[in-house]
């Protein structure tokens, strides 16, 4: 709770819209204090979506063991939304099958329950700082934690330039892009100080439903259609085209604090 309270606070301070929390109703059961975390989150004003029960990989499972996945998970949702769509749905590991029967029988699925999916375009690999800084905690090794700030706020950085240097190559502008965090003690520490760095870029926030209304998103939002390229790095490969450097945290967040 003191994690997520302290997210929701730097959110709301920094006047940000409505934003998408993806939930694995699993951990309700393994720690059914996660509930109340998922409520403050919703009561807060942030919407839900649907996970998969276990954050299970489509690339590792049958689709059908999937598709139950999906289902078992809904439940959590409607008991905490009462009036309000949670069909959103975010692959976990952005996984979307390896086999076109995959491919094409969960987006079938999708569209047949009324979900549209949530794509990602921006994702700098925030949960890698959760457990060094944990550790580094455990040691009071401040030191080290000032590193781990530094290589975080660097990583958000070069991971927007990256994106933003993919979409020009490719359109000559700025997509609507959707931005992949998650739920840990350094993101809650370092939220209000990223949310600055991506103002001080010259980003402004949106709804996930604005930012899929771009026709960049149409392959998400509509699940009826063929499965296609629908992240950055996809259309590149689609187009033949070589993708630019994108340099890898320095040091690497797992080293701190061992």
């Amino acid at each position: 709770m003191e994690v997520i309270s302290k997210i929701i606070s730097a959110l709301n301070n920094a006047h940000l819209p409505p934003i998408y929390g993806f939930v694995n109703g699993k951990w309700t059961e393994t720690e059914p204090n996660d509930i109340a975390v998922l409520r403050a989150w919703h009561d807060a004003g942030n919407p839900l979506g649907n996970h998969t029960w276990s954050h299970m990989n489509l690339n590792q499972n049958k689709l059908e063991d999937f598709e139950l996945e999906i289902t078992r998970n809904q439940p959590v949702l409607s008991s905490l939304i009462k009036n309000e769509d949670w069909h959103w749905f975010r692959f976990p590991f952005l996984a979307e099958g390896d086999t076109s029967e995959k491919k094409n029988g969960v987006r079938a699925f999708l569209a047949q329950h009324g979900y549209k999916i949530a794509g990602v375009t921006m994702s700098f690999g925030d949960y890698m700082w959760n457990e060094p800084y944990a550790r580094c905690r455990a040691k009071g090794d401040d030191k080290s934690i000032a590193v781990l700030e530094n290589t975080y706020l660097e990583a958000a950085k070069d991971s927007a330039d990256y994106s933003r240097e993919l979409s020009h190559r490719l359109y000559s502008r700025d997509i609507p892009y959707v931005l992949l965090m998650h739920v840990g003690a350094f993101d809650a520490e370092m939220m209000p100080r990223l949310l600055d760095v991506y103002r001080e870029k010259g980003f402004q926030f949106v709804t996930l439903q604005q930012a899929e209304s771009d026709k960049f998103y149409e392959n998400d939002v509509n699940p009826q259609v063929p499965a296609s390229a629908d992240s950055l790095e996809q259309v590149m490969a689609e187009r033949g085209l070589p993708l630019p450097p994108h340099p890898a945290p320095n040091p690497m967040p797992d080293t701190v604090c061992r």
